[in-house]
């Protein structure tokens, strides 16, 4: 029973590193003189009325709309439909959540591995080896997918 817990805590230590992400939005106001002084070129995730989301980068916002570069092509988006806007900033940490998903990942698999072992069979320490291999791999994976995701969103308008 003992080995059975070490995956709870690792996946609740996971878990709880996401804390600072919700954490780290601001407050905002309502003021759209804010969203116009957003500069040139930065990074903008606009969630509409509507409950879609656009993301792209700033190019103007007019008492009236809100311009960004969407894929090469101005995008215009009426302020009456514009809910929040957030700025992003900083870039991906592909390779901290990497590292963090090859820690976790490889605890876990040796917990699972040590879990097949037994005395009474000859092989069965290689369970503990192939599960921290196998888990460590997939564990970097899961950490390198997450890390592209991840980006500081700072909301500066909110219509509400």
């Amino acid at each position: 029973m003992r080995h059975r817990t070490l995956p709870v805590v690792l996946v609740l230590i996971l878990l709880s590193s996401h804390a600072p992400l919700a954490v780290s939005q601001q407050a905002s106001s309502n003021d759209w003189t804010v969203v116009q002084q957003i500069k040139t070129n930065e990074k903008v995730l606009v969630k509409q009325k509507n409950g879609k989301e656009v993301k792209g980068l700033m190019i103007e916002a007019t008492d009236t709309t809100l311009t960004i570069d969407r894929d090469g092509k101005p995008f215009g988006i009426p302020r009456a439909d514009v809910r929040q806007v957030y700025v992003i900033e900083g870039k991906a940490q592909k390779g901290k959540w990497a590292l963090i998903g090859t820690g976790v990942g490889a605890g876990v698999g040796a917990a699972i591995g040590r879990s097949r072992y037994s005395a009474d069979r000859d092989d069965s320490e290689i369970w503990t080896t192939v599960g921290l291999l196998f888990g460590a791999g997939a564990g970097a994976a899961g950490g390198l997918l997450f890390g592209t995701t991840t980006r500081k969103r700072v909301m500066v308008f909110d219509a509400r």
